[in-house]
């Protein structure tokens, strides 16, 4: 298989075009450890034959989320995405493979209350997996207000939904970036864990179970497609800083985990009850991006530094030099299955979140950003709105 990837490189590069999108490669071989063998039995007993709703369906998690639950065969599978074209191609890939009698395609906006009212009242959900969201750093530094709409206020209307209608489990689908957060986006990821968590405790209906992981090798967005656009145009590939490191985790293992991760939580077994606590995928050790970049590039067939330059562009706004997955103090401790921990963040109670939520929900729908910014940061204080203003964000040390 690597060599099917270098063929690839080689060819693109030579013609001067783009190379082929990373799904046809098996990008798990770029890098250092091996993809887990996932025991998915709990996962399938989950979903088959339940009713399924997943937000943000037709995004990099949410396609593979769909993909891997038409396979447990849901008695409904619900597609819920505001991306016309992104949800036509999850709609039409999973009709093909033979999914069709099963699925329902709604073309809705999280934030639009009215509409998912009618999604919920319509599908009845037993399963909610939430992963629509606007994840990439500095465009949401630069588009806080609205930011703030989808990923705190969206996850809020979901999470409100699905305990209306009495559903099963909800799944939010978090990030690294919510812990010691130094990018808004990671702040209102964190908010959004808040209220889940505050949740699950609240009521004893819906369970609530978080899952963070870090970065999706070749998502909409991340470095790898970059890289790869930059190589067959023939350089320079830039990389923002030498010493830049980052957790990676292909498509598939990410979801296989996430479902396991929303397994362990059912049946007469559990082992968690209704305490709002996160679970964390182990994603192995960091990535050095320039090893990442060097890789690629000798994948090609060329030499770095020789045939293609390698550019550092400068830390963007928000970004940190390391990635955490959790803080010391969240004292993980082990699920018994492989890849999956458990961690007990936080929390704020309902009654005292819900009054700097509504101050946060506020700001971010009369589009004042400063009063949002004074908002998010009483939320979660390790938040500093200054961080993300300028290059040079916080370099948190390992």
């Amino acid at each position: 298989m690597f060599e099917s990837i270098v063929s690839a490189f080689k060819r693109a590069a030579r013609l001067g075009r783009p190379a082929r999108s990373l799904k046809d490669f098996d990008i798990s071989s770029l890098l250092d450890r091996p993809q887990r063998r996932i025991d998915l039995r709990a996962a399938s007993k989950l979903i088959h034959g339940k009713r399924v709703l997943i937000t943000g369906a037709g995004g990099t998690i949410g396609s593979e989320l769909a993909r891997q639950t038409a396979g447990f065969q849901p008695a409904k599978l619900a597609l819920v995405d505001n991306s016309e074209f992104n949800l036509y191609e999850i709609d039409m890939e999973l009709r093909e493979a033979g999914h069709g009698a099963s699925l329902f395609s709604s073309l809705t906006d999280v934030t639009r209350i009215e509409h998912l009212t009618r999604v919920f009242d319509l599908v009845k959900p037993e399963i909610v997996l939430h992963a629509a969201a606007y994840k990439h750093v500095p465009i949401v530094e630069q588009n806080r207000c609205a930011a703030a709409q989808v990923n705190v206020m969206g996850a809020k209307l979901v999470f409100d939904a699905a305990v209306r209608v009495k559903a099963e489990t909800v799944v939010f689908i978090s990030t690294d970036k919510a812990v010691n957060p130094s990018s808004f986006m990671g702040a209102t990821k964190r908010i959004a864990e808040l209220y889940a968590q505050a949740l699950d405790v609240a009521q004893s209906e819906t369970r609530f179970t978080t899952v963070r992981f870090g970065n999706v090798f070749g998502s909409t967005g991340s470095v790898a497609p970059l890289f790869t656009r930059q190589i067959a145009h023939g350089g320079p590939v830039t990389v923002t800083h030498p010493d830049i490191k980052r957790f990676f985790m292909t498509t598939k293992e990410a979801v296989q985990l996430v479902l396991q991760a929303a397994s362990l939580e059912s049946g007469e077994k559990s082992i968690v009850s209704h305490d709002g606590r996160v679970f964390v995928l182990d994603m192995g050790e960091p990535v050095l991006i320039l090893d990442l970049a060097k890789r690629m590039i000798e994948a090609s067939g060329l030499v770095p530094g020789k045939d293609i330059e390698i550019r550092f562009s400068g830390l963007r706004p928000g970004e940190k030099l390391f990635e955490e997955i959790f803080l010391d103090t969240d004292k993980l401790i082990s699920t018994g299955a492989d890849g999956v921990l458990l961690g007990s963040p936080a929390m704020i109670d309902l009654p005292l979140l819900n009054p700097r939520l509504s101050d946060v929900l506020k700001a971010a729908n009369i589009a004042d950003q400063k009063a949002l910014d004074e908002a998010v940061h009483a939320l979660v204080p390790e938040f500093s709105p200054a961080l993300g203003e300028g290059q040079g964000a916080r370099q948190t040390p390992r």
